[in-house]
């Protein structure tokens, strides 16, 4: 390697090293926007536990600040540090034993003093650093005119020897600490936080069978409603026209050798009245499970449900998208069906999209329009019953949908490919 290229992959790294330590005292300092108020409230924390019995509202700021620190924390490490808290319901007793009884109280009781004794004065050495290097730097131009064992470094500086050698030693040390310990400072403080203030292994299993409780119960709801949509369609529609057909049958019969005429207008009518109720029957299975997903897959019933819309629907999914479990793929096909009718009849879109794509061990469903936006999920759209759907199988839908910013729905589903 030439000396030039040396020298430029040196430069290049006392950069990157001179940007992470910047980057690094830039985030110590701003602990102290939770470092002193941890400080201060950690003598006092006990008593707002305390008095939560009385005063529901009490553990509120050191949870606000707790809630501070794990976003600031989260954003630093990439990885978002959820909020554990058990909530606080009931009467005053009540109240009271829940707030005792969470590990997160008390684990931010620990984090307060922690935080605070550590963060501030690692922070102080964060402003510190520069003016002990500039310090270190200049002491041989004036050590000499300072009464004798005043000027130190290591060591008070006694000789020209030692003025010569050690203030420079001791700059190389404050540099070598300000370019990589800063760093590494800053990663493990953001570590500690989040270890403190993450949910314990029990309280994530606690949430887990909660959540999976929730989502089964309405899972059950949801399955209970279908059915019961069935038997309805069952017994209004189809029911109904058979009892029809079967009656002009009958009398079709009876007045087939008297009325010829006439039984030939029943049986027509009984032949119409077939046909309705096989067309219902084939309306209510599509709505169990669509034909056109076993016989053209996930893929080809996105391009069905996408083309001769009275928007033109732009349709992106891998030409080899494996094949999801049936569950799955029937939960991402009625999600497109009903975000598609959405932008039909209520967004006044120009045009809209359909992504379909595996994300790792998920399948990642994204449809998106540029129409007027304002769509309430809540508000009878559809939608509801979807969540439902895709939370019974442990996916997440987003709805993002700003007036006049278009509507954008995301859907993730676990996928065994």
């Amino acid at each position: 390697m030439s000396p030039h290229v040396t020298a430029a992959v040196a430069g290049e790294t006392m950069n990157a090293a001179i940007r992470r330590s910047a980057e690094a005292a830039g985030v110590l300092l701003d602990a102290l926007r939770t470092a002193l108020p941890a400080l201060i409230a950690a003598p006092f924390a006990p008593l707002l536990i305390l008095l939560v019995a009385l005063v529901p509202e009490s553990p509120r700021p050191v949870r606000a600040l707790a809630d501070l620190e794990r976003a600031r924390v989260g954003a630093l490490l990439g990885v978002p540090v959820p909020t554990p808290y058990r909530e606080l319901a009931g009467g005053p007793w009540r109240r009271f034993r829940t707030a005792l009884a969470d590990p997160a109280t008390w684990r931010d009781l620990l984090w307060l003093p922690v935080h605070g004794l550590i963060g501030i004065p690692v922070a102080a050495l964060v402003i510190g650093l520069p003016p002990a290097i500039l310090y270190s730097l200049t002491m041989p131009a004036w050590w000499w005119l300072l009464p004798p064992g005043t000027a130190s470094a290591f060591v008070d500086v006694r000789t020209w020897p030692q003025a010569l050698t050690l203030p420079f030693l001791q700059a190389a040390l404050y540099v070598l600490l300000q370019l990589f310990g800063l760093p590494w400072l800053a990663r493990a403080l953001a570590r500690m936080s989040a270890s403190l203030l993450r949910p314990t292994g029990r309280a994530l299993l606690a949430e887990r069978v909660r959540r999976l409780a929730e989502t089964r119960s309405e899972a059950v709801e949801s399955h209970g409603a279908e059915l019961r949509r069935i038997e309805r369609d069952l017994h209004d529609g189809v029911q109904a026209q058979l009892v029809s057909a079967s009656v002009r049958l009958g009398l079709a019969e009876r007045s087939f050798g008297a009325d010829p005429d006439g039984a030939r207008a029943l049986l027509r009518e009984a032949r119409t009245s077939i046909e309705d109720s096989l067309g219902e029957l084939r309306g209510i299975v599509r709505g169990i499970y669509p034909p056109i997903l076993a016989d053209r897959g996930l893929g080809g019933a996105v391009h069905a449900l996408a083309g001769g819309r009275s928007v033109p629907v732009l349709v992106r999914i891998p030409e080899r998208l494996p094949r999801p479990p049936a569950p799955v793929e029937a939960a991402a096909y009625f999600l497109v069906a009903e975000a598609l009718t959405n932008v039909t009849k209520h967004s006044a879109a120009g045009r809209a999209e359909v992504l379909v794509e595996p994300d790792g061990d998920r399948l990642r469903v994204l449809v998106r329009d540029d129409g007027v936006g304002g769509a309430d999920p809540g508000g009878g759209s559809g939608l509801v019953g979807i969540r439902r759907r895709l939370a019974a199988l442990d996916g997440t839908v987003e709805i993002t949908s700003p007036a006049g910013g278009g509507t954008e729905i995301e859907a993730v589903l676990p996928c065994d490919w």
